[in-house]
């Protein structure tokens, strides 16, 4: 009778067990890096062949104009982190040519210049890279490789000297990259980025006529406009800065500017905006 009497018990005792367990809220899904992740600090080091045309005026001409107008970026890039972290920030432009790989270029490189700060470089333009060119290295592995698994971040990241800034080249073409864009790959690498990195500056391809502006811009804490002054239509500029959440856009930057950015003033969402952008108006082509 004890044994029955044991035997009841216990299947009580497991009952009650799977009620708990029903009834028990899931436990947290905690997020662990890769294991290589910190091994993209220790990323091998490409020296970048950096001219004057190439128009990195940060590092070519450091103590000119154009170099003092990056360093006032990163301050107000800085200033605009007060209370809330915006580590992941969209470059793009309107329309091609507005200058926004090299505002990217100068802006990584000013940002990473005091070696306090961990700088990323991602290249999501697929469809016409140039920020090799614009170091003089050649082509490597990168953006597409690494979401297509063919290779692995840490091999796919250089830390490019002197300029003090890591880069994720876009890799070889794509067949459908705005499709690649959307992959809970490119997801996640970006959340492992944003654990590792201090910034990710993503060089994005133009608002007009791609359809990718629209894929990244979840993924950014804050978007940062390119457009060439006296060239770029305003109207343009208006669609694009739409295309994105009010507050979203925290600056923008006319290239070529020569006392005309009151013309694209009206345009910003706060006004705070219009002050900003006149004092941090560059004259950087590209």
């Amino acid at each position: 009778m004890s044994r029955v009497y044991d035997a009841l018990r216990k299947l009580e005792e497991q009952t009650k067990e799977s009620a708990r367990e029903a009834v028990s809220p899931p436990p947290k899904t905690v997020v662990v890096p890769p294991k290589n992740l910190e091994q993209l600090l220790s990323a091998p080091v490409l020296e970048a062949r950096v001219a004057p045309d190439d128009r990195i005026v940060v590092y070519t001409d450091r103590r000119g104009p154009g170099a003092e107008r990056f360093r006032l970026i990163r301050i107000a890039l800085r200033n605009s982190q007060a209370g809330k972290a915006q580590k992941v920030l969209l470059i793009t432009s309107p329309l091609p040519r507005d200058g926004k790989s090299t505002v990217a270029l100068n802006l990584a490189t000013s940002l990473a210049e005091e070696g306090k700060v961990k700088v990323l470089l991602l290249e999501a333009d697929l469809h016409r890279p140039s920020l090799l060119q614009h170091l003089g290295l050649q082509k490597m592995c990168g953006l597409t490789e690494v979401v297509e698994d063919m290779a692995d971040p840490a091999s796919a990241i250089r830390r490019i000297e002197p300029l003090r800034f890591y880069l994720l080249a876009a890799g070889r073409s794509s067949e459908h990259p705005t499709e690649m864009l959307q992959t809970e790959r490119f997801h996640s690498l970006l959340r492992d980025f944003k654990s590792c990195f201090d910034w990710v500056l993503i060089d994005c391809p133009p608002a007009f006529p791609l359809a990718d502006v629209v894929v990244l811009r979840s993924h950014a804490d804050g978007v940062l406009l390119v457009a060439r002054a006296g060239t770029t239509p305003r109207e343009t500029v208006q669609e694009t800065v739409q295309l994105f959440k009010p507050g979203q856009v925290v600056g923008m930057i006319l290239n070529a500017a020569e006392g005309v950015n009151h013309l694209y003033s009206k345009y910003y969402y706060r006004k705070e905006m219009v002050a900003q952008s006149e004092r941090l108006s560059t004259e950087v082509d590209g």
